[in-house]
């Protein structure tokens, strides 16, 4: 069996082998060749394996031209190797083998494809639109994360399961993010607004500047009055920013704690925040003010409305 290691590797640790790396299915079917009678079980993994990729080059790639099948079988590769990484397994090559044969590559493929199929439901960006619930766009979404993360090379190394993963915890995080936005929403001092589009990270933004007040008003939108009145507040009452967002996080049910922390320990070391603690001792003009509000729109995006030139 190849082994490499780095140049600057030391003797104690862990040689990475080449061939541990190439995607699940692969390290199984080697498993299965080395068994002394394996002609039954590889015949049946090979029917099972022909009919998958059958079907991904008629439903995802081009089932007419060799490129097509090619591509299906990459995809038939990874998507089954994602399948086995999330068996519970423990990386056992003999397990895998196993599970192949006394279950199918069908159901394994099943299992791959019902990750990706709920990753591919769960946001990417932090923005909603009523496109994002037409079929159409669902269905794009579904095929666009079945060919990143399931396109593997038998030979070659595959990392597909370990950036599937990452980019699971990275859309939980955007979902978690669009959860409070849509709670502040909700709760927007003048009444919810329940318009489609948003862009969860504005709101975000806008509702931990406004916070600052300490008056208790949750603000998700704003706009050129609204802000001129935080400033005119601000300057009257001189409130503890600290405390401020102390209080506004106690608002929060507990699921949307950390979100909103995060989001204050972000915006609190921000240009616009010292900007508008330097208004409480000077009062700004209006080309200050017109600045001010410009540092607010590139922090609420969509969510910063102009009321007035």
């Amino acid at each position: 069996m190849l082994k490499v290691a780095s140049k600057n590797q030391s003797d104690n640790q862990p040689i990475i082998s080449l061939a541990e790396q190439q995607p699940y299915l692969m390290r199984a079917i080697k498993r299965l060749a080395q068994r002394g009678d394996y002609q039954s079980d590889a015949s049946q993994l090979l029917g099972d394996l022909s009919g998958i990729t059958a079907m991904v080059a008629d439903k995802f790639t081009n089932d007419r031209t060799a490129e097509g099948i090619q591509e299906a079988l990459r995809l038939t590769v990874g998507c089954i190797s994602l399948g086995l990484s999330q068996a519970q397994l423990q990386d056992d090559d003999e397990a895998a083998i196993n599970l192949l044969i006394e279950h199918g590559a069908e159901r394994v493929f099943q299992q791959g494809f019902r990750l990706v199929r709920d990753l591919a439901k769960l946001p990417e960006v932090a923005m909603l639109s009523p496109f994002d619930n037409t079929p159409h766009e669902q269905e794009r979404q579904l095929k666009s994360v079945f060919l990143k993360f399931c396109n593997a090379d038998p030979n070659t190394f595959w990392g597909g399961h370990k950036n599937f993963q990452r980019e699971l915890e990275n859309r939980k995080k955007t979902l978690s993010v669009i959860q409070c936005a849509q709670w502040l929403r909700k709760h927007h001092h003048d009444g919810a607004i329940k318009e489609e589009d948003m862009d969860a990270d504005g709101v975000l933004a806008v509702a931990v500047i406004f916070a600052v007040q300490g008056n208790g008003e949750i603000v998700a939108r704003a706009g050129q009055k609204k802000f001129e009145a935080l400033i005119d507040f601000v300057r009257l009452t001189q409130p503890d920013f600290e405390k401020s967002w102390a209080a506004f996080l106690k608002k929060f049910p507990a699921e949307h704690q950390p979100v909103i922390q995060e989001r204050i320990n972000t915006i609190k070391t921000t240009s616009i925040i010292a900007l508008i603690q330097k208004t409480i001792e000077t009062k700004p003009t209006k080309s200050k003010l017109a600045s001010l509000l410009k540092e607010l729109q590139n922090h609420g995006g969509s969510e910063v409305d102009i009321d007035y030139p």
